[in-house]
């Protein structure tokens, strides 16, 4: 299907996105603080609780995908698992978000439920980012459906911070986060469920529980490797700073107060910019325009080197401009990979889009994982305290970990990324390779 998308479906199906990234969202940013500061964890102990879950992930994505390839529900093969996830979720988001202030939990407490968010986060996710993947087979139409599905998670990103903002004290925050959680990720899904179309053809599907077939992939067409390294390495700089941004707001700046303004400028200005980016996708090669975010995000970070305690005009820019970046940065990677799929699909004669997108979602995951797990820990080592009283050593830290080691990381991917093969002269002939080889 080439045509354009309607609005309809293109909202229906990004609906979703908006309560998983408002729960998403603060377990990166206020989570680790929020049980660091009131049930007595370490520093230590969260970093490495964090690393585990996400060790674990590494085992359950992979499985999600090839079970949603190939278990055919009434619903369909991706929509089905939407519901499914929903209210383990949902329960997750209420234990985690809104525990009982007066209990004495600990860090099995944390860890226990973190992967039963796990779980339910990867049979709702696997699928549902496969589902945008098939929706249509337009290399234009796949970056405008990423496009609005992480513009409308931005917006669940934003509500995160609002919510938090709200709240007099940081449980009330949490606990109104969860409440959002609850109410609208089930209407969400439900709405998409009903309004999306799954549009695999049969005949096209895998025919075993066979994860074989994605490795041979990887090893004969060294662009998914490309690809997959430089969205990992990538998503490893981005995370860095979202994962250290209140540290850097709070003891950097020592503007603990401004935190959550400062983040609405961020994600604000990403959706805002979100119809610039549709335009260009229009008029460059995805991997070049990723290319050319991710140079000036970079080019923006650089400033980091320049903000002091008290310089909240410089910062403030830093947040504009960066933000800005942010959507495309997020949504150009799943759509060529959307379109590598395609040369899968021609090579082989079958379509494991599910299972392709969970290795997908564990470089997502687990770039955000090790990265904030491991800046943790880093942090830890030189001493950090998160309730004040650092040296200058430590905040020089902080200040290489939030501003200059994720640029660092930026160019890596931009060299992976700058000479890709997969144009959009390549994909339109191998689609129309797929229309003469039915």
């Amino acid at each position: 299907m080439s045509q354009k998308i309607p609005l309809k479906v293109l909202w229906a199906y990004s609906g979703p996105a908006a309560p998983l990234a408002t729960l998403y969202f603060p377990i990166y940013i206020f989570l680790a603080d929020f049980y660091i500061s009131n049930f007595d964890l370490e520093l230590k102990e969260v970093g490495f609780i964090f690393l585990f879950v996400r060790l674990f992930d590494a085992f359950s994505d992979p499985m999600m995908g090839v079970i949603s390839d190939r278990f055919k529900a009434p619903l369909g093969r991706r929509r089905f698992w939407l519901l499914i996830g929903t209210p383990l979720v949902v329960c997750s988001a209420v234990a985690l978000f809104w525990p009982n202030s007066s209990a004495a939990l600990g860090s099995s407490y944390l860890a226990a439920w973190l992967i039963i968010l796990t779980v339910g986060w990867t049979i709702i996710m696997t699928p549902y980012f496969a589902l945008g993947a098939e929706i249509s087979k337009s290399y234009f139409e796949r970056s405008r459906i990423t496009l609005y599905r992480e513009a409308v998670a931005l917006s669940g990103t934003i509500l995160a911070a609002v919510l938090y903002s709200l709240g007099k004290s940081d449980f009330q925050g949490m606990k109104y986060i969860a409440i959002f959680v609850v109410v609208m990720l089930p209407v969400t899904t439900l709405t998409c469920a009903y309004n999306v179309k799954e549009n695999v053809e049969q005949d096209r599907l895998p025919e075993s529980y066979d994860i074989l077939g994605v490795f041979l992939t990887f090893k004969s067409e060294p662009m998914f490797v490309r690809l997959l390294i430089a969205y990992f390495i990538n998503g490893a700089a981005n995370a860095l700073p979202a994962a250290l941004f209140v540290f850097f707001v709070d003891h950097k700046l020592e503007a603990p107060h401004l935190a959550g303004p400062f983040l609405l400028i961020y994600f604000f200005s990403a959706i805002i910019a979100t119809p610039l980016w549709v335009k260009l996708s229009k008029r460059f090669e995805k991997h070049r325009l990723w290319c050319y975010t991710m140079i000036y995000a970079s080019v923006v970070f650089s400033s980091i080197a320049f903000i002091s305690a008290g310089n909240l005009i410089g910062f403030f820019f830093v947040c504009l401009l960066g933000g800005s970046a942010l959507s495309a940065d997020l949504a150009i990677p799943s759509s060529i990979q959307a379109d590598l799929i395609d040369l899968q699909e021609l090579r082989s004669g079958k379509r494991r889009t599910g299972t392709f997108f969970s290795f997908w979602s564990i470089a997502t995951k687990g770039s955000v994982a090790l990265s904030s797990g491991l800046a943790l820990l880093i942090l830890s080592h030189f001493n950090f305290d998160v309730t004040g009283n650092n040296t200058e050593k430590s905040l020089w830290i902080l200040t290489i970990l939030y501003g200059f080691l994720p640029i660092l990381l930026k160019i890596c991917s931009i060299g992976l990324m700058w000479n890709f093969k997969l144009t959009k002269s390549y994909h339109h002939s191998i689609q129309q390779s797929l229309i003469r080889n039915p």
